[in-house]
């Protein structure tokens, strides 16, 4: 498998992926079956170029979606409307035989019945895969700032953001799409096989700035990782 992940590789034209492509190829081989993913944000502008990484050779994407209405998106600080993330998933279908998107939910003010109600509207969007995030504070973050000074209210508490993990799981279940790991469900078969390497605990060569990768070299797990360019 190969990952063009970090959350904006589809700001980067067709061309520079199917150049990385074809030099990953050459250096390590795919099989002919190799699963090639490019993570996406949902707007116009990185969806009118779905079409041109499927020439270059990614079969797979995921696209950050969030959520699936304005006001959370705003509150989440992304830049793409609910309408974009619904246009781009349809451009996706068309041009790629697998995609995922990802949801956030125990966002602000969410009860566990709009939950439901979104993740209903999604699961009837999903194609093969689904990644859902449960939301969480992180120091060093704008949340994590926010939430210091007393900023980010409406999170749910702990029992009503488990209501909605467990809605999250009865749903996906329901719907033929079981979680496999954490936040990750798909229909049997459709599992990320890259995600599946990071559980099984495989080697993988991160490649990058900030990329963390982990080989067995003469029976040695290593562990690598690329140092991010100092900021400006």
């Amino acid at each position: 498998s190969l990952f063009f992940g970090g959350g904006t590789p589809s700001l980067m034209p067709p061309e520079t992926a199917a150049a990385v492509i074809e030099e990953a190829d050459r250096l390590w081989g795919f099989s002919s079956d190799a699963e090639i993913t490019l993570e996406a944000n949902p707007t116009s502008i990185e969806a009118g170029r779905f079409a041109g990484y499927a020439a270059g050779g990614v079969n797979r994407v995921s696209m950050g979606a969030q959520a699936l209405n304005d006001a959370d998106l705003k509150r989440l600080g992304r830049m793409h409307t609910a309408a974009e993330a619904r246009a781009a998933f349809d451009i996706a279908r068309a041009a790629f035989a697998r995609v995922s998107f990802d949801l956030i939910y125990a966002r602000q003010d969410q009860t566990p019945e709009a939950w439901e109600a979104e993740l209903a509207e999604a699961l009837r969007m999903a194609i093969d895969h689904l990644s859902l995030y449960q939301l969480t504070v992180e120091p060093g973050t704008r949340f994590g700032e926010l939430h210091d000074i007393g900023k980010l209210r409406g999170l749910p508490d702990d029992d009503r953001a488990a209501d909605m993990y467990a809605i999250t799981q009865s749903l996906c279940e329901a719907a033929g799409m079981p979680a496999y790991e954490i936040s990750n469900h798909a229909r049997p078969g459709a599992e990320s096989r890259h995600n599946l390497v990071y559980w099984r605990g495989g080697d993988y060569a991160g490649v990058g700035a900030g990329a963390h990768g982990r080989v067995t070299a003469g029976g040695v797990r290593l562990a690598t990782e690329t140092p991010r360019a100092p900021a400006a």
